[in-house]
């Protein structure tokens, strides 16, 4: 546990320690980011800020105005997509190009975008596919025990699948710095640690779990809570990237933490 909780903590540092530098590897992204979130803003409010409104009767739903509205919701959904994926991939480049390679820029090539997609939907739909039995039982406690004791019921299956999610990923900060790598690569290089990365998830499932009930406790629906918590879910997102991109480091490059 305690490489586990050296790795945490690097990662964590990585992200704030210089956070102009910070911004600068990941600005494009950032921008791409605002720029979606600005247009669903303006578009649907509510889909924004995950406030939800009454539809006001005298207001023209017509089909057209629907799908003018669906016009606008998909590019900035798309944008919103993209965005994240250049920030997460900028930031992988940031940490592990070599000296020699960094005059080519952090900002991520659209093969390298369209690669980092394909490889985290074929993660994701496994690790769904894999998250259905295992939160079964999570149901069953959370319609008998309520939410909270579901939560916490759900930190070591949440534990495992991020286990396995990140035993197999070490094939997203690959494809940003040009190397290719299966899963099969990917889940054995990561064998000597798969002990601090069952850790590294402990840590995680429980840091997610009391953001979420301190977000509960002090957000509400207005602006300017949506912008808190946007910000929030973006630091986060950076900070599993550095942890992905540490164990990358350490499994493949031999670096030390």
């Amino acid at each position: 546990m305690s490489l586990s909780v050296r790795i945490f903590s690097h990662a964590v540092s990585m992200v704030f320690r210089d956070f102009s530098a910070t911004i600068r590897a990941t600005w494009v992204g950032l921008a791409v980011l605002a720029i979606g979130s600005a247009i669903l803003f303006v578009v649907e409010p509510g889909l924004a800020t995950g406030m939800t409104t009454l539809e006001d009767p005298f207001t023209d739903s017509s089909v057209e105005v629907r799908d003018m509205n669906f016009g606008l919701i998909f590019p900035a959904v798309l944008m919103l997509i993209v965005g994240y994926i250049m920030m997460i991939a900028a930031w992988h480049r940031f940490v592990l190009l070599p000296h020699d390679r960094r005059h080519e820029g952090f900002t991520p090539s659209a093969g390298i975008v369209l690669g980092y997609l394909g490889r985290s939907i074929l993660l994701g739909i496994v690790i769904v596919l894999l998250a259905i039995p295992l939160f079964i039982p999570v149901g069953l406690v959370a319609a008998g025990a309520g939410d909270v004791v579901a939560g916490f019921a759900a930190i070591p299956f949440v534990a495992v699948l991020g286990w396995l999610f990140f035993r197999w990923s070490l094939i997203l900060p690959a494809c940003t710095i040009g190397h290719k790598m299966t899963f099969r690569e990917s889940w054995d290089a990561t064998k000597p640690l798969a002990a601090t990365i069952f850790g590294l998830m402990i840590i995680l499932a429980v840091v997610d779990f009391i953001l979420n009930l301190a977000a509960d406790a002090i957000l509400t629906d207005n602006i300017v809570s949506a912008l808190i918590a946007v910000i929030g879910s973006l630091l986060y997102a950076l900070v599993s990237a550095s942890i992905l991109t540490t164990l990358y480091g350490i499994a493949v490059e031999g670096r030390d933490v």
